[in-house]
């Protein structure tokens, strides 16, 4: 069941953002604290550090970072944190404050980074700049402005991030004006393709199309999924990994798909359909997080396929009508994946515009912004730990 519709959310929203370099390698993640306002206003207010802390404990906060630096939205335990795996990140206005200058200088002495958000180049930012790593700027400021601030972070040999660059061009400019890494990810942009696939990749769509009907035909899953090597390897590789951790290996397909299950069988096809693009385990923990949030958030098990196939949709530039006709989805699946209606389509829409950084998108349909970052924050380690069991070498 979608969030109760409510006013005042009652917990901060935590966007998490990849950082990457000119060549598109992730270098860091980072982890923003905000209380989107009413859906009228333009911006969001920072989270207070208490409310931060409570969502902190409740996250986890490694697979976030996947083995990269995670910047984490500073609050005072940060700041104090010895983990030199996360790097505290001063929200903004944080360097006016008396105290911010004591515990970067702290930081610094011990080798912990320190990196500020939303630099603008205050006499009270520029006299932090020697003790912090990075800092972040906003990416439509215009050029002149834009050039000036990274050539200021850089004169004193500070990394600069730049913020809110979510297409292409935006991101080219950000680069081609200095700047060393760029956060966000880019919106999908370009034709839509109809039909492209392989017949392989047409049998993924089929097992979504059997997996999707009420009751599902087991013994025609069992069928198509022998038939095809790659889903057939999917299965028993994923069985036999530690997302199960059995005593003993499954040798037996038919066994294999009956204890896999209808969820886990749309992910093995969802990761047979990528392969045959340019799909990796951070692209495929993508899909499904979407997936899993779209799932929860909607308590439906159609939020699932039609997670799937929107996240499919979005990496490989197919047309998600086309997608839907070809896995047999019912008109409710089909109108939520293509046109985002009912309660399906909502969870769609919501937990889509949160992994582009736009909570407040989630408001227009009554949904808590923050319920939409939990469900997918929620979702992120089953979804690293069956992308990782899935794409790892046999």
């Amino acid at each position: 069941m979608l969030a109760s519709k409510s006013s005042a959310p009652p917990g901060p929203t935590l966007v998490h953002q990849p950082v990457t370099d000119a060549t598109g390698h992730v270098a860091a993640y980072t982890l923003h604290g905000i209380v989107p306002q009413q859906r009228q206003a333009p911006a969001a207010e920072s989270a207070p550090d208490e409310c931060l802390d409570a969502e902190y404990d409740q996250t986890d906060l490694a697979s976030l970072a996947a083995g990269h630096p995670l910047l984490l939205q500073a609050t005072r335990r940060v700041m104090t944190s010895d983990d030199e795996h996360m790097i505290a990140d001063l929200p903004p206005g944080a360097a006016e404050r008396p105290q911010t200058a004591a515990m970067v200088a702290w930081r610094h002495a011990r080798g912990l980074r320190t990196s500020m958000a939303e630099f603008t180049g205050t006499e009270a930012e520029v006299a932090l700049l020697p003790k912090v790593t990075m800092v972040s700027v906003d990416a439509s400021t215009p050029d002149d402005q834009l050039g000036e601030l990274i050539d200021l972070a850089h004169s004193l040999g500070v990394a600069v991030i730049a913020q809110e660059a979510r297409t292409v061009e935006a991101t080219e400019r950000a680069f081609g004006l200095g700047a060393d890494l760029v956060e966000g990810r880019v919106l999908p942009e370009g034709a839509l393709e109809k039909g492209g696939l392989a017949a392989d990749e047409l049998s993924c769509l089929e097992l979504l199309s059997l997996l999707a009907e009420d009751p599902v035909d087991q013994d025609a899953v069992i069928g198509l999924v022998a038939a095809d090597p790659n889903l057939a390897i999917g299965v028993l590789h994923l069985v036999n990994s530690a997302v199960f951790g059995l005593p003993r290996p499954i040798d037996s397909v038919r066994q294999a798909v009956v204890m896999v299950g209808p969820r886990l069988l749309s992910a093995v096809a969802t990761t047979s359909l990528n392969r045959a693009g340019r799909s990796d385990t951070d692209e495929l923990w993508q899909v499904l997080a979407r997936a899993l949030a779209c799932w929860d958030l909607a308590a439906d098990d159609a939020g699932y396929t039609v997670g799937l196939l929107s996240a499919v949709a979005d990496q490989r530039r197919i047309d998600p009508a086309w997608l839907a006709q070809m896995a047999g989805l019912s008109q409710g699946a089909t109108e939520a994946l293509v046109a985002l209606k009912g309660s399906v389509g909502a969870a769609l829409a919501s937990v889509r515009a949160h992994e582009f950084g736009d909570p407040r998108v989630s408001l227009a349909f009554g949904i808590d912004p923050h319920t939409v970052s939990r469900a997918w924050l929620d979702a992120l380690p089953e979804a690293r730990g069956i992308a990782a069991a899935l794409t790892a070498e046999p």
